[in-house]
């Protein structure tokens, strides 16, 4: 069991780096109604990079950064540069807290995929939580019903890509370090980027790369930058304080995510919203509540 102090580091890191990352994508949604997607992920992995560079040193240099499977590196990569377009494309349309909120649903996608991705029995109680949160999800779509449907579903699509980044993660655990995993991942993301700069002028209706005004270079080196903090206080979060302690503080981020919502572009989540997101929420506590339970009667 950690200390108290080092617990309460990690859950005070966890919420800074839950309203960092809000803060972050609330400043790329704002940059997709003036530049184009690819342009934004290019320019926000270059100054990625300056955190990312710091941490690498931190950590032990150029020797932190050995590769033991690129075959997962590259599936985790190219996960991440999927999640990454899909999310920013849906976030141009989708209200900043109904996507991130969305994306809450990735520990039930997860479960459902553990039996044939991992190996691991998932028993009844965390197949009807797992019911009950796509239920959430459905609340929160609305298909049908809500003419943002389709920007909600990309959404759902980056956190279905997003839960498959997560087990890869699982099955790295002890063989990768995390600065060869963010160095692959970054570095994937920057280089993707920059491959729609002749795709926007080859390819009519996807938006062509133009040169950043003062402002918006400004804003990209912001975005940039705050997204590699943010990825570092998470990081440190889990490194002081146990998963058990500091995961239920994850959901502050939604909470983050509507005041920015709010702030910048106006928006209010309406009650079918709230209502989705509390069963999503309810329902990944109660997945990862009977995780620790069996992870403990496992170990006795």
């Amino acid at each position: 069991m950690a200390p108290l102090t080092s617990q309460l580091k990690g859950i005070l890191f966890l919420i800074i780096s839950g309203a960092i990352l809000s803060f972050t994508d609330g400043l790329a949604k704002y940059l997709t109604g003036r530049l184009v997607i690819g342009e934004i992920i290019f320019f926000r992995a270059c100054f990625v990079f300056v955190p990312v560079v710091i941490m690498i040193w931190w950590r032990g240099g150029l020797s932190s950064l050995r590769v033991n499977s690129w075959r997962f590196q590259g599936a985790r990569a190219a996960c991440v540069v999927v999640t990454t377009f899909m999310f920013l494309g849906a976030t141009r349309f989708l209200p900043l807290a109904d996507a991130i909120a969305i994306l809450f649903a990735s520990p039930i996608f997860i479960t459902a995929m553990a039996p044939f991705t991992l190996g691991e029995q998932v028993g009844w109680r965390r197949w009807t939580a797992v019911l009950v949160g796509f239920g959430g999800v459905l609340l929160m779509i609305r298909p049908g019903s809500n003419p943002l449907v389709w920007s909600a579903m990309l959404v759902l699509g980056a956190t279905f890509v997003l839960s498959i980044r997560d087990i890869i993660t699982r099955r790295m655990s002890g063989t990768e370090s995390t600065s060869a995993i963010m160095a692959v991942s970054t570095g994937s993301i920057l280089l993707c980027g920059l491959i729609t700069l002749p795709l926007s002028y080859l390819i009519t209706g996807i938006g062509e790369w133009r040169m950043p005004s003062l402002e918006e270079f400004g804003l990209l080196a912001l975005t940039g930058t705050l997204q590699g903090v943010g990825q570092y206080f998470m990081v440190t979060a889990f490194l002081l304080a146990e998963a058990v302690v500091v995961v239920p503080f994850r959901y502050f981020s939604l909470i983050f995510a509507v005041l920015f919502g709010y702030v910048l572009f106006g928006d209010v989540p309406d009650p079918m919203m709230f209502a989705g997101a509390a069963v999503v929420v309810g329902s990944g506590l109660y997945i990862f509540q009977r995780e620790v339970r069996m992870a403990r009667q496992s170990q006795t």
